[in-house]
């Protein structure tokens, strides 16, 4: 069982084993604020995407360019991040991080008011709020195996899914309508209130006390994560998918479709909220079934499969000229990311060593958040001259060939538990 706040374990079930994560009220807090600070992650990259199609007048590849200036202090960050998630107290990292997210948002919200918002000052920001999101990331994901029983991992996993799709399903339609009734002001001013409400959980998060004993620079730290998933041809073929998915997948569905809705179906930008919260509804539903499942067989063939099906539902999505069938792709596409996100993510936390749990993840959302933007910026270019559909599809098929060379060439992958 692995090291949790005890005196919050015990009180939680007396003499009784927990029956599910949030059962344990430190992982429950963790949860809550997770499910808060996604939320405004989301809002974030939705509501910079809007604004500066529809707010600033810009084109694709202006948009490509803010949510690549919003993602790249990752590449350069995270991989320190998790090494610093595992010498100093979880607690305060997150604390300072959501404080620095704040910051941001709210000088967003003043220079709006102002009306001296320009392009310059989106790309700016989007810098300093990926400087903060960074340092945040890896310890939220490092926490979870600390915090909950090792027999308990996949059902925290799922749910800590489960919070991250809910705020999909939240964050873009009320982002939507906070911006069409109050204008991109509220949708700022919403972000700081929810800010504020998260800050207030992390004040009763207690976290596992740290190894301080060995003291090495961060960047001999982050090498330890580097040699552990080179070493183990199983956590070499999740990354490498994982990082399929970012740089194709999710750069496509997240950033090009939104360009899509523009110029191909001549909506407003604004309307891929309603696809981003039918396919949240999708990751929610198979989320909720891998955690009631819990520990299932063959988990590895299961997220190949799933990554299969949500590749050639994009490679669909991107010659669909009708709103209605997007909503039903986006919808079946978020059935298949469910059991991609919460398998990868809990295979990958299963065959790592708890002492370097926050390099291992600082590695695994480099790769998942620091390789989108760069997909993002490549995708944008590409979609100005080919047209974001084409783009959307080519993506879809790329993915497709890679994964299933995996699924052919790698049976212990296939058959990984």
């Amino acid at each position: 069982m692995n090291d949790t706040s005890d005196g919050d374990l015990s009180s939680s079930s007396g003499d009784e084993e927990p029956r599910n994560a949030l059962s344990v009220p430190d992982y429950r807090r963790l949860w809550i604020n997770n499910l808060v600070y996604m939320f405004v992650s989301n809002a974030q990259r939705f509501a910079v995407g809007w604004l500066v199609l529809d707010g600033l007048g810009g084109d694709e590849t202006r948009q490509g360019l803010a949510v690549f200036m919003l993602g790249i202090p990752v590449a350069f960050i995270v991989m320190q991040a998790g090494a610093l998630a595992d010498r100093i107290d979880g607690r305060a990292l997150l604390f300072r991080s959501q404080l620095g997210l704040l910051a941001v948002v709210a000088v967003t919200l003043v220079l709006l008011g102002m009306g001296r918002l320009t392009y310059g000052w989106v790309l700016i920001l989007s810098v300093f709020s990926g400087i903060a999101q960074a340092f945040g990331q890896p310890v939220r994901q490092a926490l979870i195996p600390l915090l909950v029983p090792d027999r308990l991992l996949m059902n925290a996993v799922a749910l800590n899914a489960l919070a991250m799709t809910t705020s999909m399903i939240l964050s873009a339609p009320l982002i939507k309508i906070t911006g069409d009734l109050f204008g991109f002001e509220g949708v700022y001013g919403l972000q700081v209130l929810m800010l504020v409400a998260a800050l207030g959980v992390l004040r009763r998060l207690q976290t596992p006390k740290v190894d301080k004993s060995k003291k090495r620079r961060l960047l001999q730290e982050a090498g330890a994560a580097l040699r552990h998933v080179s070493g183990d041809i199983r956590l070499r073929v999740l990354f490498l998918l994982l990082a399929v998915a970012a740089v194709s997948v999710n750069a496509a569905v997240m950033v090009t479709m939104q360009a899509k809705v523009k110029e191909e179906l001549l909506r407003d930008s604004g309307d891929m909220a309603y696809l981003l919260g039918v396919m949240a509804v999708g990751i929610s539903i198979t989320s909720v079934i891998v955690m009631r499942k819990g520990d299932m067989k063959r988990k590895g063939g299961k997220f190949q499969r799933a990554m299969m099906c949500g590749s050639t539902l994009v490679l669909c999505m991107g010659q669909t000229t009708s709103f209605v069938l997007l909503l039903v792709l986006f919808f079946l596409m978020g059935l298949a990311g469910g059991f991609f996100i919460t398998m990868n993510q809990g295979l990958i936390q299963s065959t790592t060593p708890k002492e370097i749990m926050g390099r291992v993840m600082g590695l695994y959302l480099l790769v998942q958040f620091g390789l989108m933007p760069l997909g993002a910026l490549g995708l944008g270019w590409a979609a100005s001259l080919i047209g974001p559909g084409n783009v959307v599809s080519i993506c879809g098929a790329i993915s497709l060939l890679i994964v299933s060379w995996t699924h052919l060439g790698f049976p212990a992958i296939r058959n990984l538990d």
